[in-house]
C-alpha cells in the first residue's frame, strides 16, 4: 500500500442520538443572494453536477453555526425545514435550490470554483460501487501530503468546526470518481483539507478500489 496511507480498523463513532419530542418547523424566505459561500458550495455543487437534488442537514450544535446557516445557506434554498428535539434546535434540512442560486454554481464552475469542487466531484453519477462490497478504511499519514493553504480552506474549517465537528462527530462527505491509486495522494481537497483535519480517513470498496467515503474528524 502506498506510504501516505495506512489502513486501519472501522473506526467505531459514538451514537448521539436524540430522544425527545420531534417538532418540524418550515422556514419560509424569499432573500435571493448573489453569492456562496464555498461550504455552500461544497454540498450545493453535487446537487448541479449530479443534476440530482439531494438533502443536506447543517447541525446547529452552537449560536454561531445557526447564524452562520442563516445568514449563508438558508437563501439558497426554497426548501428549508427546522428540526427541533424538546424544543431545542438541533439542525437546519434544506433542500432544492432556487433557480438563482443554482446559476450561480454554473457560472463558478465555469469560471472558477472554489478548487475542492471540481476535484472531490469528478464525474456526474453519484452511484456507489456495485455490491458486494469488501469495505476498507485508509488514515491519511498528513506529514506526506504536500499541504496547501488558503484563506478559503480557513472559512471552510470555520465553519465545519462550529457545527459538523462541533460534536466531536465525523464529517462525512462523498467524492465522486475517485479512485484508490497512487496520484489521489496530489488531490486539492486531501492537500487542502488535510492543514485542519485532525485526521482524514479514506473508505475504499477493495473490490473495485472505488473511494465511497472521505471522513474528516477534528
Amino acid at each position: 500500500m502506498f506510504n501516505w496511507l495506512t489502513e486501519i480498523e472501522e473506526p467505531i463513532i459514538p451514537f448521539n442520538g436524540d430522544n425527545g419530542e420531534l417538532k418540524i418547523h418550515k422556514i419560509e424566505n424569499d432573500k435571493n443572494l448573489t453569492h456562496m459561500s464555498e461550504v455552500c458550495q461544497i454540498f450545493a455543487a453535487l446537487d448541479v453536477i449530479s443534476e440530482e437534488d439531494g438533502m443536506t442537514a447543517y447541525p446547529t450544535s452552537n449560536h454561531q453555526a445557526t447564524q452562520l446557516i442563516m445568514e449563508e445557506v438558508v437563501p439558497h434554498y426554497a426548501v428549508v425545514k427546522e428540526i427541533f428535539i424538546d424544543g431545542e434546535l438541533k439542525e437546519i434540512n434544506v433542500f432544492r435550490l432556487k433557480n438563482n442560486s443554482r446559476r450561480i454554481i454554473e457560472e463558478l464552475l465555469l469560471e472558477g470554483v472554489y478548487p475542492v469542487i471540481p476535484d472531490l466531484y469528478r464525474s456526474k453519477s453519484i452511484n456507489r460501487s456495485n455490491y458486494p462490497r469488501r469495505l476498507k478504511y485508509y488514515s491519511i499519514n498528513k506529514e506526506l501530503i504536500n499541504q496547501i493553504y488558503n484563506k478559503e480552506t480557513d472559512d471552510v474549517f470555520s465553519f465545519f468546526n462550529s457545527s459538523f465537528l462541533a460534536e466531536n462527530q465525523p464529517l462525512a462527505l462523498q467524492p465522486t470518481g475517485w479512485k484508490l491509486q497512487s496520484q489521489l495522494k496530489d488531490s486539492y481537497t486531501i492537500r487542502a483539507f488535510s492543514t485542519f483535519a485532525k485526521q482524514l480517513v479514506l473508505i475504499v470498496n477493495d473490490l473495485d478500489n472505488e473511494v465511497i467515503g472521505l471522513d474528516i474528524y477534528n
